[in-house]
């Protein structure tokens, strides 16, 4: 098993090593090993995928995407009227760099790097934030293990990652990793007042010569307003052949 990304993300499942030994007395060191062989297991040669993100709002239609990838980057592209006979009119590049993730948006023939702000802003409409994709909580500092308990399925390591960052649009970040697959599995993202305001799942995985890739996923936002309800929206994908 190879990859896996967050929105990604989510695209690949990856193989940790040495699961059963990770909780030790440094128990940030190994919350630190764990997401870091989620965030350094891509491969060199490119992946694509095609798929579709469908936001359960009434008004909202089905959006296609296709989505590449490799050890250097992830891209996703978009079609003008969210219609795949149409021409792309957005491509959003995620380039990967030893410090940081950089978010290029690519609009009406002009390139922009995206900041903090524009990083909370959600993709055409859906649930999906630019934030998510770039799931910048893998880089955090100190990350701690709370427990293990069973997600999806399986037994997994809850990890806590902490934004040392007040003003971006996350302050926390629980992440369910898989102790079988590495994966991450599910996430929960909270505001700097503790209340949860994303969440993602994995619904269900593909195998395809024999390495493992995302198939759909579910992602929730939830309102600060109490009088709101939550929404949601679905990513499928598979591969292009």
């Amino acid at each position: 098993m190879k990859i896996f990304n967050f929105i990604i993300f989510y695209l690949c499942l990856t193989t940790l090593y040495g699961q059963n030994n990770v909780l030790t007395s440094n128990n940030s060191e190994q919350a630190s090993a764990i997401l870091s062989q989620v965030r350094y297991a891509y491969p060199k040669k490119t992946l694509n995928f095609k798929g579709e993100i469908r936001p359960r709002r009434i008004g909202f239609k089905m959006i296609p995407v296709n989505i590449s990838f490799n050890d250097q980057m992830i891209r996703f592209e978009f079609y003008k009227e969210n219609k795949s006979s149409n021409e792309k009119d957005e491509i959003i590049n995620l380039q990967f760099g030893d410090d940081r993730i950089k978010v290029f948006r690519e609009f009406e023939n002009e390139i922009t790097q995206l900041n903090d702000n524009q990083l909370g802003e959600r993709i055409r409409g859906t649930d999906i934030a630019y934030d998510d994709i770039a799931m910048r909580f893998l880089k955090w500092p100190k990350p701690v293990i709370l427990k293990i308990e069973k997600a999806k399925g399986g037994m997994a390591w809850k990890i806590r990652c902490t934004n040392p960052n007040k003003n971006q649009l996350y302050s926390i970040v629980d992440v369910w990793v898989s102790q079988k697959s590495g994966a991450i599995v599910r996430m929960n993202a909270y505001n700097n007042k503790r209340r949860i305001i994303k969440s993602f799942e994995v619904d269900a995985v593909q195998q395809i010569k024999g390495d493992w890739f995302l198939e759909t996923m579910i992602v929730r936002s939830y309102p600060i307003d109490a009088g709101s309800k939550p929404t949601s929206s679905f990513l499928k994908l598979e591969p292009i052949k």
